[in-house]
């Protein structure tokens, strides 16, 4: 089935209408009712979000909704002076406001593949005093534009704290993962492309030596691509965890990585005008995330003690080989326990679902986490 065209100045409008609530079913049920063949659940509430920066006078009179503008205004009114910026509103009272909140990780699927997902972003916070912009004293001078953005140490407690608008509902962003994903893994392969020349040119200093009496050392450069023949090619971690999650028994077992993860995504042009994409994956806070044993073995632990702690956990998250995609992530199940359970598998000692001993082995043979 295609992907159900979401409009974003349609969701913008849609969401922005709603009066946040504990919970926010109103706000999932007019987008479910909008698209009711891409119907989003609430998979994430991420807290500690800030957005909307703006400055108030003393009197509480709207300076700006937009301080970064501001200041590179003002900055360029003084001859890119960051101490005649301050020296100008040091004692006008200016407070720096902002949105403070979450952002709400909606997830939509729209198709049996891992990667077929809508995820949007919303945020959600009411918008408050947070701080004094500038220190009129004389120590706390700013000397560039990061020291006018980001004010001095004087930032309000709760008690302090006045809350200038309701909380509203904000779009932030919608990513189709499986876009997302296809763009990521193109613009990693250009970007090597782009290095390949150099990589030619590389080489490995190499140094053999033969201990003993009659021993005799001999060293020797090898191109760096002779080592590693298939650097052009190397699928990148973001989609080795899909391919992980589709060939093992999470996958197969018709679980689907957006009831259970969230993507943590970002895109940015490098130093050097190259497309950068990331993705991280992140447990839902449905799956218990913190609330989790953590199973860090020693690498001569018992493989057979180690594998029925990751059975354990498996249980508790509730899908099977969910310690895997865990350990990726690397905070509750540490690398060395798909260590010594892959170790045991290679020496016969444990066995493993054929497609998750498939999966569990290629990992060891080449490791990758986020």
């Amino acid at each position: 089935m295609p992907p159900e065209l979401l409009n974003i100045n349609e969701l913008t409008k849609i969401i922005a209408a709603i009066t946040p609530t504990s919970g926010h079913g109103p706000l999932l049920a007019a987008l479910n009712s909008r698209y009711p063949n891409t119907p989003f659940r609430l998979q994430q509430e991420y807290d500690g979000r800030t957005w909307g920066v703006g400055i108030i006078d003393g009197a509480g009179n709207r300076v700006t909704d937009r301080l970064g503008k501001w200041v590179d205004q003002e900055l360029a009114l003084a001859g890119g002076s960051a101490r005649t910026v301050w020296q100008k509103y040091k004692d006008q009272g200016l407070i720096r406001t902002e949105r403070v909140g979450c952002c709400l990780y909606l997830v939509a699927p729209y198709g049996p593949d891992p990667d077929q997902f809508y995820q949007l972003e919303i945020l959600c916070g009411p918008e408050l005093t947070t701080q004094q912009l500038f220190d009129p004293k004389p120590f706390f001078t700013p000397e560039g534009r990061h020291d006018l953005l980001s004010g001095p140490a004087l930032v309000f407690g709760d008690g302090e704290r006045q809350e200038l608008a309701p909380a509203t509902y904000q779009f932030e962003k919608i990513t189709n993962i499986r876009r997302f994903l296809r763009d990521l893994v193109e613009s990693k392969r250009q970007n090597r492309l782009a290095e390949l020349p150099e990589m030619e040119k590389r080489v490995i200093h190499v140094q053999e030596i033969t201990p003993g009496e009659d021993g005799w050392s001999e060293s020797y450069d090898v191109p760096f691509l002779d080592l590693a023949p298939d650097w052009l090619d190397l699928v990148p971690p973001e989609l080795r965890l899909f391919q992980d999650w589709a060939q093992s028994s999470a996958g197969a077992g018709g679980a689907r990585i957006c009831d259970h993860w969230w993507m943590q995504t970002g895109e940015w042009t490098d130093a050097k005008g190259r497309k950068q994409y990331s993705l991280i994956p992140q447990w839902a806070e449905a799956d218990g995330g913190l609330d989790l044993p953590e199973i860090s073995p020693d690498w001569e632990a018992s493989p057979y003690g180690v594998m029925e702690q990751l059975q354990q956990f498996d249980n508790l998250v509730g899908y099977p080989f969910a310690w895997y995609f865990y350990m990726l992530h690397g905070n509750r199940i540490m690398h060395s326990a798909g260590g010594v359970v892959a170790n045991a598998i290679k020496d016969g000692l444990l066995n493993l679902p054929e497609y998750d001993k498939k999966v569990l082995v290629r990992w060891k043979d080449d490791q990758y986490g986020f």
